[in-house]
Protein backbone atom coordinates (compact mmCIF):
# COMPACT_ATOMS: atom_id res chain seq x y z
CA UNK A 1 0.00 0.00 0.00
CA UNK A 2 2.83 2.68 0.44
CA UNK A 3 4.68 1.54 -2.49
CA UNK A 4 1.63 2.60 -4.39
CA UNK A 5 0.84 5.30 -2.72
CA UNK A 6 4.47 6.80 -3.01
CA UNK A 7 4.65 5.91 -6.95
CA UNK A 8 1.48 7.57 -6.97
CA UNK A 9 3.02 11.07 -5.56
CA UNK A 10 6.11 10.49 -7.75
CA UNK A 11 3.53 10.47 -10.98
CA UNK A 12 1.69 13.95 -9.59
CA UNK A 13 5.15 15.86 -8.79
CA UNK A 14 5.72 15.09 -12.72
CA UNK A 15 2.58 15.89 -13.84
CA UNK A 16 2.51 19.16 -12.38
CA UNK A 17 5.92 20.00 -13.03
CA UNK A 18 5.62 21.28 -16.45
CA UNK A 19 2.29 23.76 -17.84
CA UNK A 20 2.75 21.27 -20.68
CA UNK A 21 1.84 18.33 -19.24
CA UNK A 22 -1.56 19.41 -18.04
CA UNK A 23 -2.51 22.25 -20.42
CA UNK A 24 -3.93 19.34 -22.74
CA UNK A 25 -5.15 17.40 -19.99
CA UNK A 26 -7.55 20.13 -18.19
CA UNK A 27 -8.28 22.02 -21.41
CA UNK A 28 -11.64 20.50 -22.02
CA UNK A 29 -12.71 20.74 -18.41
CA UNK A 30 -11.64 24.50 -18.10
CA UNK A 31 -12.59 25.96 -21.49
CA UNK A 32 -16.61 25.93 -20.26
CA UNK A 33 -15.41 27.30 -16.75
CA UNK A 34 -13.86 30.03 -18.49
CA UNK A 35 -16.83 30.57 -20.43
CA UNK A 36 -19.07 30.16 -17.87
CA UNK A 37 -17.68 32.92 -15.26
CA UNK A 38 -15.94 35.07 -17.54
CA UNK A 39 -12.15 34.36 -17.17
CA UNK A 40 -10.46 34.68 -20.45
CA UNK A 41 -7.40 32.98 -21.78
CA UNK A 42 -5.52 36.44 -21.41
CA UNK A 43 -6.33 36.68 -17.89
CA UNK A 44 -5.30 33.29 -17.45
CA UNK A 45 -2.00 33.74 -18.75
CA UNK A 46 -1.64 37.41 -17.13
CA UNK A 47 -2.20 35.53 -13.87
CA UNK A 48 0.38 33.01 -14.96
CA UNK A 49 2.98 35.62 -15.64
CA UNK A 50 2.78 37.52 -12.23
CA UNK A 51 3.36 33.86 -10.51
CA UNK A 52 6.28 33.29 -12.48
CA UNK A 53 7.45 37.01 -12.00
CA UNK A 54 7.00 36.80 -8.13
CA UNK A 55 9.01 33.76 -8.43
CA UNK A 56 11.97 35.13 -10.22
CA UNK A 57 11.89 37.86 -8.35
CA UNK A 58 11.82 35.84 -5.05
CA UNK A 59 14.98 33.79 -6.45
CA UNK A 60 17.04 36.85 -7.24
CA UNK A 61 16.00 38.21 -3.59
CA UNK A 62 20.18 39.79 -3.09
CA UNK A 63 20.02 41.59 -6.56
CA UNK A 64 19.00 44.83 -7.10
CA UNK A 65 16.40 46.10 -9.50
CA UNK A 66 18.54 46.94 -12.57
CA UNK A 67 20.85 43.99 -11.97
CA UNK A 68 17.29 41.15 -12.12
CA UNK A 69 16.86 42.54 -15.47
CA UNK A 70 20.00 42.31 -16.52
CA UNK A 71 19.75 38.70 -15.41
CA UNK A 72 16.26 38.37 -17.47
CA UNK A 73 18.03 39.35 -20.35
CA UNK A 74 20.22 36.57 -20.06
CA UNK A 75 17.55 34.34 -19.14
CA UNK A 76 15.54 35.40 -22.45
CA UNK A 77 18.77 34.47 -24.41
CA UNK A 78 19.67 31.18 -22.62
CA UNK A 79 15.77 30.05 -22.86
CA UNK A 80 15.40 31.07 -26.06
CA UNK A 81 12.52 33.08 -25.54
CA UNK A 82 13.41 35.62 -27.80
CA UNK A 83 15.55 38.80 -27.88
CA UNK A 84 14.97 41.07 -24.34
CA UNK A 85 16.44 44.78 -24.49
CA UNK A 86 16.09 47.39 -21.66
CA UNK A 87 15.60 50.50 -24.04
CA UNK A 88 15.35 52.59 -20.86
CA UNK A 89 15.86 52.70 -17.07
CA UNK A 90 14.00 56.01 -16.25
CA UNK A 91 11.02 55.65 -16.93
CA UNK A 92 11.59 51.75 -17.81
CA UNK A 93 11.24 50.64 -21.32
CA UNK A 94 11.63 47.27 -22.64
CA UNK A 95 11.35 45.84 -26.63
CA UNK A 96 10.48 42.18 -26.70
CA UNK A 97 11.66 40.59 -30.42
CA UNK A 98 11.87 37.51 -31.91
CA UNK A 99 9.30 35.88 -29.27
CA UNK A 100 9.12 32.34 -29.16
CA UNK A 101 5.98 32.59 -26.37
CA UNK A 102 3.85 34.95 -28.58
CA UNK A 103 5.06 35.77 -31.66
CA UNK A 104 3.07 37.00 -34.52
CA UNK A 105 0.51 34.67 -35.20
CA UNK A 106 0.54 32.18 -38.12
CA UNK A 107 -1.64 32.91 -40.86
CA UNK A 108 -3.01 36.42 -39.70
CA UNK A 109 0.07 38.66 -40.10
CA UNK A 110 -1.47 40.20 -36.71
CA UNK A 111 0.17 39.98 -33.67
CA UNK A 112 -1.62 40.30 -30.19
CA UNK A 113 -0.86 42.03 -26.82
CA UNK A 114 1.40 39.50 -24.66
CA UNK A 115 -0.52 39.04 -21.24
CA UNK A 116 2.43 36.90 -20.45
CA UNK A 117 4.82 38.95 -20.49
CA UNK A 118 3.23 41.96 -19.15
CA UNK A 119 2.24 39.81 -16.10
CA UNK A 120 6.06 38.47 -15.89
CA UNK A 121 7.16 41.94 -15.97
CA UNK A 122 4.98 43.30 -13.42
CA UNK A 123 4.71 40.60 -10.73
CA UNK A 124 9.03 40.77 -10.78
CA UNK A 125 8.86 44.25 -10.16
CA UNK A 126 6.49 45.01 -8.07
CA UNK A 127 7.52 42.09 -5.23
CA UNK A 128 11.03 43.44 -5.70
CA UNK A 129 9.50 46.97 -5.40
CA UNK A 130 7.05 46.43 -3.11
CA UNK A 131 4.75 48.14 -4.90
CA UNK A 132 2.10 48.11 -7.68
CA UNK A 133 3.59 47.90 -11.21
CA UNK A 134 2.15 48.09 -14.47
CA UNK A 135 3.16 48.15 -17.94
CA UNK A 136 1.38 49.50 -20.89
CA UNK A 137 2.35 47.78 -24.59
CA UNK A 138 2.67 48.52 -27.33
CA UNK A 139 2.36 46.15 -30.42
CA UNK A 140 2.19 45.37 -34.78
CA UNK A 141 5.23 47.72 -35.46
CA UNK A 142 8.18 46.02 -37.16
CA UNK A 143 11.78 46.22 -35.18
CA UNK A 144 14.77 45.88 -36.77
CA UNK A 145 15.61 44.01 -39.82
CA UNK A 146 11.80 43.74 -40.24
CA UNK A 147 10.92 41.02 -37.00
CA UNK A 148 7.48 41.42 -35.26
CA UNK A 149 8.28 43.59 -32.13
CA UNK A 150 6.09 44.81 -28.56
CA UNK A 151 7.06 47.41 -26.31
CA UNK A 152 6.25 47.34 -22.82
CA UNK A 153 6.66 50.98 -21.02
CA UNK A 154 6.51 52.00 -17.31
CA UNK A 155 6.32 54.66 -15.14
CA UNK A 156 8.94 52.95 -13.12
CA UNK A 157 12.90 53.67 -13.12
CA UNK A 158 15.10 51.32 -12.45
Amino acid sequence: METERIRREGWEDDFWKEFSSVSDYFGEAIAPLQKKFGVGSKELMFQLGVLLGQNAAKQMEEASSAEMLDRFVSLWSEYRLGRLEVLSRAPLEILISDCRICGQLQGTGEMYECALHEGFFEGALSLKLGRPVTFKQDTNYEGAAGTWCRRLSSDVNV
